[in-house]
């Protein structure tokens, strides 16, 4: 039988499995076993054919830039998909010869010959330590360890048995991941784009920090993993600025410098717009006032722009404006300044620093709360922030029945959905407003 009579036959059987259906369920167990035993057996006879057509350069008569360029224009692969069969062909070739044979018989997955053309041919060393017997834990080791090991634990050895064959190339691998380490912050339009990539080892770490501080989700929180993750990563920020982990300084909440006049800050906090100002105390640009020095309470601001820049907004210095609720957010636990202005932006008065909740109180609100009071929601306090129930802005106090304890996720939430809070026969209760939901009780 030619060539072309074999892929006739080859076509004429997969036909007649296509077209056959099977007739009941103990027919289609038996296919689905035998279909993907034959899968991994025309997969291997794939590879085998492929290193055939590179080694007679049988490739490059159409174009194509390299074996597995043409293999993937031909075959409808993807570039990584077809420089993998291309591997795995030259693999067999050159170093698995007795995994070539149990592959093109069916003796053994071709999912644990594919691992060991990955994992264990990248060095002459590796490859040398193939060539041994099985009582050298040569290739035939392998193998045998391949036909009765699960996928996963299968792959574990191999890592091992190659880690174990070379070290060396592992160390020089961990250099040059190292090496190739880096993470950006770039600010884009409506927040910042992260982007990294980390060795093995820290990757870790990092994953295992995150999952840590995550947690298992609260009912009715619909964030996909990926939004909880970003939340997590900014968690952990907060959690080493937070406990001043970084030493003395370092546990200055929120970590942000903003620049703010007490009408806005105070009109953030109240959930009111621009529209709802008296005439001619919107604030937008020349109109903004500054305040004068009986007009603050203890608030964080910065140096002030000019009166032509002034826009009546929260502005988180070296980033840029912030919207309302997080300005009412960041406002609810922070440690505040009065810093008064002249009219030509000289600094006339710096007020000393205080915390909105002092450590006393805020102590006192732990061991009330215990963790977070949002309905559902058991986050532990190192992971939250004391939120205003009557914030002091509206004439509140700051005593600890004006205080509950928030995860930052949840306290973002009540911001943002301007939830009102407040305590009843020893319960917390959270109203929404009621375009957003009825109330619902702690």
């Amino acid at each position: 039988m030619d060539g072309d009579e074999r892929i006739a036959a080859l076509h004429a059987a997969v036909d007649a499995l296509a077209l056959a259906h099977p007739s009941d369920g103990g027919d289609a167990v038996g296919l689905v076993i035998a279909l993907e035993q034959q899968i991994g057996r025309l997969t291997a006879i794939a590879a085998q054919a492929v290193a055939v057509v590179e080694t007679a350069h049988l490739w490059d008569g159409d174009g194509a830039r390299s074996v597995m360029a043409w293999l993937a224009s031909v075959s409808g692969l993807s570039y990584p998909r077809a420089k993998a069969r291309v591997e795995l062909g030259r693999a067999m070739r050159d170093d698995l010869p007795h995994s070539r044979e149990a592959a093109l018989l069916g003796t053994v997955p071709i999912e644990r010959v594919e691992t060991l053309a990955r994992l264990a041919t990248t060095t002459d060393a590796r490859r040398a330590a193939l060539s041994g017997p099985a009582s050298a834990c040569g290739e035939p080791f392998l193998l045998a360890e391949a036909q009765v090991l699960p996928a996963d634990s299968f792959r574990r050895l191999t890592q091992r048995w190659a880690a174990a064959a070379d070290p060396e190339a592992d160390e020089r691998g961990y250099r040059e991941a190292a090496a190739r380490e880096f993470v950006t912050l770039s600010a884009t339009t409506g927040g910042v784009h992260l982007a990294g990539f980390l060795t093995t080892e820290h990757g870790a770490s990092v994953q295992t920090a995150l999952e840590a501080v995550i947690g298992p989700p609260a009912p009715g929180d619909a964030r996909t993993s990926a939004q909880r993750r970003a939340q997590g990563l900014a968690d952990l920020s907060r959690l080493v600025l937070d406990h001043g982990l970084l030493g003395a300084g370092s546990a200055v909440r929120p970590h942000l410098t903003v620049v703010v006049d007490v009408e806005t800050l105070r009109r953030a906090i109240d959930g009111r717009p621009h529209a709802e100002d008296p005439p001619g105390e919107a604030g937008l640009g020349p109109a903004a006032r500054h305040p004068s020095p009986g007009a603050l309470p203890d608030l964080s601001v910065g140096p002030a722009p000019p009166d032509s820049e002034r826009f009546a907004v929260g502005e988180v210095l070296g980033t840029g404006p912030v919207p309302a609720s997080v300005l009412a957010r960041l406002a609810c636990d922070s440690e505040m300044t009065r810093v008064v202005f002249g009219a030509r932006s000289q600094v006339i008065d710096v007020g000393r620093a205080e915390r909105t909740f002092t450590g006393a109180r805020r102590r006192a609100v732990i061991a009330r709360d215990q963790h977070c009071q949002f309905p559902g929601c058991s986050v532990p306090p190192a992971l939250g922030e004391v939120h205003h129930v009557d914030h002091w802005a509206r004439g509140g106090g700051t005593d600890v029945n004006a205080g509950i304890l928030l995860c930052w996720h949840h306290h973002d939430h009540v911001h943002r959905a301007g939830i009102e809070i407040d305590r009843s026969a020893g319960r917390w209760r959270f109203s929404a407003p009621p375009d957003l939901s009825t109330a619902r009780a702690a």
